[in-house]
Formats: C-alpha cells, structure tokens, sequence
C-alpha cells in the first residue's frame, strides 16, 4: 500500500466496429467523492452506475469526466407499422367513395403520420455501447489512478523530509529543557538584584516550581510519537488523508503547550518553526486520499 493522491489526469481513445469512444478525466482534492459526468444523452441512464464504478476505483476527490462517443453504425432502424398504414388507406378510401373527394392518396400524405414508422434498437446495439463505455471508463480511471499513485509517492517524500525536520526540532527542544532550571534561577536572580534583595531560599524555591510547570518531556516524547506513527500510516494506508490530517492536529497541538509552557526564547523560536513545517505538511496531507 502507499499514499494516493487526489490530482491525477487520464485520458484514452479507443474504438471498435460499432463506435469510436474517447474518455477524458481530471481530478483535484475535495473532501469526498464527488463525480460530474458530461456525455451523449443516451447513456444518462448508466449516470449512477458509471459513477459507482469510479467511486471504487478512485474512492476521494472532485473529478470530471468527459465521454464522447461517435457512432459508426446506426443504432436504430425505422420500422413500418403495417397495420397503420392500411388504417390510413382504408380511411383515405372510404373518403373518396363517400364523399366524392378526388385524387390520388400519396408517399408524401401517409409520411405527415408519425404514427406510421417505429424506431428498433439494431443487434443490442445499446447494451453493447454501454458495456463499452463501462469498460473505457474504467480503464481511464486506473490510468489516472497510477499518476495519482506516483503524485502520492512524491508527496509521501516530501512529507518525510519535513517529518525529519520535526524530529530534529524536537531533538533541540528537548536539549533546551535541560537547563531550563538554570534558566529561571538566573532569570529570578537578576530580577531580585534590581531591587536590591537578596532571598537565595526563596529564589531557589520560585526556580525549581517554574521549572517544573515548564518540564515538556511529555509533550517531547509524544512528538516523537506522532512522528513514527505518522510514517507508519503513510507507508501502509492507500487512504491515510483523512488520519495524517488529525496526525497534523495533534502535533500542532503538542507544540503550542511547549511553546505556552516554555519562556526560552530559543525554544520560542523552534515552536514557530515546527509549526511552520505543520502547516506544510498539512497542505500536503490535504492532497492525499
């Protein structure tokens, strides 16, 4: 399995001995499936099945679809209704004997009868243009299929490597904490200097608290967390947008209390850049099946 994208293009041209058949889709990234079809109006009654039959092969995304279709044989043959025919001739008879109307009864006079000629579908010449506008539309949709699949694995690599610029944010978050003790007790320190007071006990205690409600191993060690599990489903699910989406969330999530816990300026500034590299990541997921 691997990403899929919802960007991809297909098109085929194919024919047989009844018909010339050319079938053009494009798709992009939409939250659903959703699937306009424009062809010849004689096929609006396979509308839900052609639909259906890309929905499973393409499963997401807004995609157009183009069928044209040029006849090469006559699909229907006109049929003479007898029975109405020697309707009209008994009736156009009758008249000029009752009535004395003369001249002669007409090619031209029974043709204004549009009752007089049938239309008959030649050889299941319908069934057989559908099955072949089927089988051309899923042939289409797999070739689109394969460049959405290489358009996945592009974005798959890119996501990587903003994956590995993540860990190693968080590898430098993760050192900075280390003193970040040191940090307040210098920071307290100097704060009671300026106003000439000197409460070592009461520095020390005011340090070790803030350091406490400013340790991020947790949120550290679930970055690291989402960053494998993140690589897991990339690498195993065809469908993983809609899950790398929420992965997006958490992540930004887990920052964002690194960054409201945390004062050091140089943490501040690895928050801003790991969310930067999110909202990256996340136009890029949003693409993906």
């Amino acid at each position: 399995m691997t990403a899929k994208s919802m960007t991809g293009y297909g098109k085929i041209m194919t024919g047989n001995d009844i018909c010339d058949l050319k079938v053009e889709m494009k798709s992009v990234n939409s939250r659903y499936f959703d699937c306009n079809v424009r062809m010849p109006r004689m096929f609006n009654f396979m509308e839900i099945t052609l639909k259906n039959a890309l929905k499973d092969i393409l499963v997401r995304g807004k995609v157009d679809v183009n069928i044209d279709l040029k006849l090469k044989k006559q699909q229907f043959k006109p049929v003479l209704r007898t029975d109405a025919v020697e309707s009209y001739l008994s009736i156009f008879t009758e008249l000029k004997e009752k009535y004395g109307v003369h001249g002669e009864i007409k090619l031209e006079h029974m043709l204004s009868f549009n009752d007089i000629l049938e239309s008959e579908e030649a050889d299941d010449m319908g069934q057989l243009l559908a099955e072949f506008v089927l089988t051309g539309l899923n042939t289409c949709a797999m070739e689109m299929n394969a460049m959405r699949e290489q358009e996945g694995v592009n974005l798959a690599d890119d996501i990587k490597s903003r994956l590995d610029i993540l860990k190693s944010i968080a590898s430098d978050v993760d050192k900075s904490r280390e003193d970040v003790y040191a940090y307040w007790l210098d920071k307290f320190t100097k704060r009671m200097a300026e106003f000439g007071v000197d409460a070592e006990d009461r520095i020390v205690q005011e340090a070790a608290v803030m350091s406490e409600k400013a340790d991020i191993s947790e949120e550290v060690t679930r970055i690291y967390s989402h960053v494998e599990q993140f690589r897991k489903i990339i690498d195993t699910e065809d469908q993983s947008g809609k899950k790398l989406d929420f992965m997006c969330q958490e992540l930004n999530r887990e920052f964002n209390t690194i960054g409201s816990k945390s004062g050091k300026t140089d943490i501040i500034n690895n928050v801003v850049q790991a969310k930067s590299e999110i909202e990256k990541i996340r136009e890029q997921v949003q693409n993906l099946i």
